[in-house]
């Protein structure tokens, strides 16, 4: 081997350390931007469901439509169900 291979080698597992860096930090972005995402999800559904909440308080026309909306969903949870029941929700 010559010393300019040695060299050139040596660079390449440089570069190789650096690539498996750069994928560990995209690699950890991602699950920090997904955890971002859903702890901005879930404020979002409190906020709107704040609002609708409030606003089906005010007007009984609303919340009448609301009701109907909630029994109509077929994806609630058995303690879902228990939830809005005991709320007067269901």
């Amino acid at each position: 081997m010559t010393v300019k291979s040695i060299g050139g080698n040596s660079r390449i597992e440089a570069l190789r350390k650096r690539e498996a860096a750069l994928r560990e930090a995209i690699a950890m972005e991602k699950v920090r931007q997904q955890k971002k995402d859903e702890k901005d999800d879930a404020r979002l559904h409190l906020i709107i469901g704040g609002a609708l909440v409030r606003n089906a308080a005010q007007h009984s026309d609303y919340e009448l439509m609301l009701k109907s909306v909630l029994t109509s969903m077929t994806t609630f949870t058995d303690g879902e169900k228990k939830l809005l029941r005991a709320k007067g929700w269901l």
